[in-house]
């Protein structure tokens, strides 16, 4: 459990020794530091200059950056992106303690942040799930993204909205984001810092990073936290252990190799696996506070994710340049859970029957990328183009569990206030597999853009590839011995995914755009021949207007956008039911959501110190019979983060604030009505209501000298009792009460 962090811890004190060794520390020195060809690969990631900012956020203390490739693999500007795009940079996520991705995605407009339980965090944007997750533009098939993973690796998070097919392949038109990593730096560079927070949140990192070897040819970082927190919920608690060191060398002086490994374990206690019961038995509300956890203290869902990766930067003539890159990531769970998620509350405080299980398994993910981009020339005039091949495959394997015997009514909790009497489930983890499943997509990619005039530009692209998944469930006797395999599996190949995009530059400072883009979504639904249906297709037109001022490091945006799917399933009332299953049978064509809204977005530097990102989202999405569907989520939600740093005399010390506001939604539910003969509730269904609510936050900083700073941070500072989530699993997930948090902060 501790040896990556040991690994890396070792690697952190190498690093440290030879940077303050005479001999590094001349070489560090910028007077008389050779610079190669290869550190000019580099997009500009610690300085500002006069021609705006680079790619990487860090040391920019900028609240934006100036180029972005996960729309369409190409370095482009936040303006020259013919999509709705976001950023959440290094220096906001110092700035208000982002650390955690629900953190940051709570911070950035257009994604909704929802909590099934304690453990599991959705992402939704434009009326859909996100699905599609990348880390350093690498695609990710995981069937779950490292659960609410510790930021402190990374450089930047970037949010395309909309349709991604170009990048991601499958998924619904959300979103995309992409986690991009911190990279060696080409000076030493130390940072730690410790924290302390309301309910016993600790947390300590120390990241050090700079050239090793070779006249900075070899350059290295490390990064390491810990975080040791209680909750305000009974019972639960967390640890997680962050690791992460990167190597970067200049093979040559056109050529640059990275290799690297990350390392996320979190272990928890008192998981819960649901919601909040908002219904008594009686029909009422249930009126359970804040603190509410109907969890047993050993009840625990951790995770343990490792990633290993490598990437080669390789310049070639006439300004083109080739990108190779592959991942190798394995995460794997072991812990039971015991949750009271059923059932109603009685006015004695039984009433409720537990979920439980045991999590066991790992996953396994294989990605490999190349692709090569740089300009030509066309008609007279200057073009970029862009083209390449990837594949990336996932595989599951969970072991075959043999339940053992349990006390009478063990599902059943007497008084869930007080669950200390009730113990574990036996069980026995056989050596046995009883689940794997993969799933496969490999695709080619092609985009350019085109300059037909000085104003007038066209972003094309194409993806072309396949899609498979096959999955196998074993069923044992009580020998063990395989009595029954049960497998499943689809293809889809020649899948084509378009892009467009048109641009036009009224002004150098503003420009319009209009795109479409294009995505698909497998279907586990399956005909009358019990053949699966073919994908859904989802398409997603926007058309806004963006501008870019003050040499790039303040952008401004502004979108309309609609999407709708089509071949969507829907019930094949002229064939019954199997009679053995009781699977139901489906037909394609129907008519799935159709999604439309608005957007407005400023991100950037209004004034000299004073940084701000704010955002609006008006999104309605509605059904084939023009029904309002996700009702769970916000029609409108606003969100506005901003630091200034003060003059003169108190430019030492910084201050901000950020505002979340959001529009009432309401989910549905099963509320008591009454008893049966047998003293079985009935139900009806009915709404759960929030109504629209407001959350603030304060930060402060102040440095002492160029070394040391002290933060403040209060979340919800008037301790605004709402809801996260309503509706999900017939109850309600509690947002987080008032916080503080006191910071010291060390650089070199």
């Amino acid at each position: 459990m501790f040896a990556p962090i040991t690994r890396s811890m070792t690697l952190t004190f190498g690093l440290c020794s030879a940077a303050l060794s005479p001999e590094l520390l001349a070489e560090t020195d910028p007077e008389t530091t050779p610079q190669s060809a290869a550190q000019a690969l580099e997009l500009a990631a610690t300085s500002v200059s006069a021609q705006g900012l680079g790619v990487n956020t860090e040391n920019t203390e900028a609240y934006t950056t100036g180029a972005m490739s996960s729309a369409t693999r190409m370095n482009l500007s936040i303006k020259e992106t013919p999509q709705s795009v976001s950023v959440v940079t290094r220096q906001q996520m110092d700035d208000f303690k982002l650390g955690t991705l629900s953190e940051a995605m709570s911070q950035t407009t257009g994604i909704v942040v929802q909590h099934n339980d304690s453990d599991r965090v959705s992402y939704s944007a434009r009326g859909y799930s996100i699905n599609n997750f990348q880390i350093d533009g690498m695609l990710n098939t995981f069937s779950y993204m490292k659960s609410d993973a510790d930021t402190i690796i990374y450089d930047r998070i970037e949010v395309v909205r909309g349709a991604t097919g170009l990048t991601t392949g499958a998924g619904d038109p959300s979103a995309t984001i992409n986690m991009v990593r911190k990279r060696p730096t080409t000076q030493l560079q130390a940072l730690a810092g410790v924290s302390g927070g309301s309910y016993d949140d600790y947390y300590s990192y120390v990241d050090v990073g700079g050239p090793l070897a070779f006249e900075g040819r070899l350059r290295g970082r490390t990064v390491l936290a810990y975080r040791d927190s209680q909750s305000f919920r009974d019972k639960y608690a967390l640890q997680r252990e962050v690791g992460y060191g990167i190597l970067e060398a200049d093979l040559t002086d056109s050529t640059v190799l990275a290799v690297g490994y990350d390392y996320q374990d979190k272990q928890v206690q008192g998981t819960s696996w649901g919601t909040v019961p908002y219904w008594n038995a009686e029909g009422g509300k249930a009126g359970l506070g804040r603190s509410t956890n109907m969890a047993t203290s050993w009840s625990s869902w951790p995770l343990r994710d490792k990633t290993a990766f490598a990437t080669l930067d390789q310049q070639l003539a006439g300004g083109w340049h080739l990108k190779a890159a592959y991942t190798h990531r394995k995460s794997d769970t072991e812990g039971k859970i015991y949750y009271g998620g059923g059932g109603f509350p009685e006015a004695d405080r039984s009433g409720m029957s537990a979920n439980t299980s045991h999590m066991a398994g790992d996953q396994t993910m294989k990605a490999y990328d190349f692709n090569v981009s740089g300009p030509y020339s066309l008609l007279g005039r200057e073009h970029e183009m862009m083209f390449g091949y990837g594949e990336a495959e996932r595989r599951s394997d969970d072991p075959y569990t043999i339940a053992g015997a349990v006390p009478a009514g063990y599902e059943n909790i007497r008084d869930w206030k007080y669950m200390g009497d009730i113990g574990k489930f036996p069980d026995t983890v056989t050596g046995l597999s009883g689940f794997k499943d993969y799933t496969r997509q490999k695709a080619g990619y092609l985009a350019t853009r085109l300059s037909l005039t000085d104003e007038l530009h066209v972003v094309l692209g194409s993806r072309y590839g396949s899609w498979k998944t096959a999955s196998t469930t074993n069923a044992y006797d009580d020998n063990l011995q395989l009595s029954s395999v049960d497998k499943s599996s689809q293809q889809h190949n020649d899948m084509w995914t378009p892009y467009a995009g048109l641009l036009y530059d009224l002004t150098p400072e503003y420009t319009v755009y209009v795109s479409y883009t294009d995505i698909f979504k497998p279907q586990t639904k399956r005909d009358a021949s019990r053949k699966y249906l073919e994908p859904v297709v989802g398409s997603n037109y926007e058309i806004g207007l963006k501008g870019s001022l003050l040499e790039e490091r303040l952008n401004l945006s502004t979108a309309l956008f609609w999407s709708k799917q089509d071949n969507v399933a829907e019930l094949d009332d002229s064939v019954a039911p199997d009679p053995v299953t009781g699977e139901e049978f489906f037909k394609s064509g129907g008519k799935g959501n159709k999604v439309n809204g608005f957007e407005a977005e400023v991100s950037g530097e209004l004034l000299d110190g004073w940084n701000m990102t704010a955002g609006y989202t008006y999104t309605h999405s509605v059904n084939g019979e023009k029904q309002r569907t996700n009702t769970n989520q916000p029609l409108n939600m606003f969100r506005v983060s901003t630091a200034y740093r003060l003059p003169g005399n108190w430019h030492a010390l910084t201050v901000g604030g950020a505002v979340n506001w959001q529009s009432d939604v309401y989910g549905a539910s099963n509320r008591p009505v009454g008893r049966g003969a047998n003293g079985r509730i009935i139900t009806e269904r009915a709404r759960i209501n929030q109504d629209a609510y407001t959350v603030v936050k304060l930060m402060s900083r102040y440095e002492f000298d160029q070394h040391l700073s002290a933060s403040l941070n209060v979340d919800n500072l008037f301790d605004k009792k709402y809801y996260d989530n309503v509706g999900f699993y017939n109850g309600v997930y509690w947002g987080d009460p008032r916080t503080v948090t006191l910071s010291l902060d060390w650089k070199l």
